[in-house]
């Protein structure tokens, strides 16, 4: 399911398809299609990702109910189901874009946290996922401290703060009963 997702994934349609997702976070945002906001949106977002390396982070869910399953991620059908990730050549992440539920969320140069210390721990945990050269990079936003990846055709977990990797099953084994294991959005 989640190499046929990016299988679908035409990148370069998906960039130009951001316009469309400035447009419509304008019109959630003020009620109407301001030009002015329009423009400034869109080109924070293009003036972030020109030039920079691109890694397109797919929208997950976990499905509670199937976590002894190998089918407990689940991925909605929306246009918009991939974040972006941009770094650098020393594989520093440097812009992002978030997608909530088919919205335009969050862009810019910092990690979306109230955490200065999860700030700083998640670029690095990106670059070291990064640095592994994954197949794919998956963000589920109900796992917290959390940044998925797909290496091998095993699906690992990164908690962030502890720099620990687990595989996807063996996270959900010893985390399942934890108080912060799945947060309600």
């Amino acid at each position: 399911m989640i190499k046929e997702k990016y299988g679908e994934l035409d990148s370069i349609q998906y960039l130009n398809d951001l316009n469309e997702a400035v447009f419509q976070s304008v019109i959630r945002d003020f009620g109407e299609p301001l030009e002015d906001h329009i423009k400034e949106r869109t080109n924070s977002i293009r003036n972030g990702i020109s030039g920079q390396t691109i890694k397109f982070v797919l929208n997950v869910e976990i499905d509670t109910a199937k976590l002894y399953t190998d089918s407990c991620l689940i991925i909605k059908d929306f246009r918009f189901n991939f974040n972006i990730y941009c770094y650098d050549s020393k594989l520093n992440p440097t812009y992002y874009v978030f997608f909530v539920d088919n919205q335009l969320d969050i862009y810019g140069t910092i990690y979306p946290t109230y955490s200065k210390r999860y700030a700083k721990q998640v670029k690095f945990a990106i670059r070291q996922i990064i640095g592994k050269d994954p197949q794919y990079i998956l963000e589920c936003a109900h796992l917290p401290n959390t940044i998925l990846y797909v290496k091998d055709d095993n699906i690992f977990v990164y908690r962030v703060l502890q720099k620990e990797i687990y595989q996807l099953n063996d996270y959900v084994a010893k985390f399942k009963d934890s108080k912060y294991f799945y947060v309600r959005q």
